[in-house]
């Protein structure tokens, strides 16, 4: 019996689908390595581009070697676990100062506290979102090992949960009302971020769908603000 070779087009499939297989299991942790985003930046493309800034502030100045580099991290590996605790805790508060200042300002004009919400998130994502960092982060958190993810952004997590869930408790006092029964401030926090981030990916293939609005509210608005009247109550 003569064995009928594969065609082109059958073996292009067949080493697809197993990349596509080996690209799963990486993202799971199942082959050790994870589908790292960050894996192609290099200790010296950092390095590079330190100098390049260096130089761009004082032609003279003494460049940064290799050797105090790897005085840091003795090889790739470690710079790589540094890099993904850099992204991750760079998107741990977004652009919180200017939340803030949204709710300062709702406050003293004594804004509903829908208003107060619509105010401070999901308002528009130029202003709201720093996109590069959080596609980044977005990415990472998909990709990467879960046990890897889950290690390092335990203090990002906190600190998020912290700074957010406060800026909530603050809203939701001045509309007259609490956490609904089972609900905590954390969930609400990640229900809002998985609306608003939801959104946020959307926006990269349908920008009409995330920027459409009514009543002077975007729909990301609208669903935030739904959201915090389901998870609260009137505060008796």
């Amino acid at each position: 019996m003569t064995r009928k070779r594969r065609t082109r087009e059958e073996t292009r499939e067949l080493l697809l689908d197993a990349a596509l297989r080996v690209a799963l299991g990486r993202s799971n942790g199942d082959h050790g390595n994870s589908t790292n985003p960050l894996a192609g930046v290099r200790i010296t493309d950092a390095l590079e581009e330190v100098n390049r800034q260096l130089r761009d502030l004082d032609p003279e100045v003494a460049e940064m070697t290799t050797g105090a580099v790897y005085n840091i991290w003795p090889n790739q590996e470690d710079f790589q676990s540094a890099l993904l605790d850099r992204t991750m805790a760079a998107a741990a508060i977004p652009q919180i100062a200017r939340v803030q200042a949204e709710l300062a300002e709702g406050l003293a004009a004594g804004a509903d506290w829908r208003e107060l919400v619509a105010r401070c998130f999901g308002v528009d994502f130029d202003v709201s979102f720093d996109e590069p960092t959080m596609f980044l982060m977005i990415g990472v958190s998909a990709l990467a090992a879960p046990n890897k993810i889950a290690s390092t952004n335990e203090e990002g997590n906190a600190r998020y949960v912290a700074a957010t869930g406060e800026i909530l408790k603050r809203i939701i006092r001045h509309g007259g009302r609490r956490m609904a029964p089972g609900r905590t401030i954390a969930d609400l926090v990640w229900a809002i971020e998985a609306i608003e981030v939801g959104y946020l990916i959307r926006r990269r293939t349908n920008p009409e769908v995330a920027n459409r609005r009514s009543g002077g509210r975007t729909v990301v608005q609208h669903a935030i603000v739904a959201l915090v009247e389901q998870f609260t109550v009137e505060a008796s």
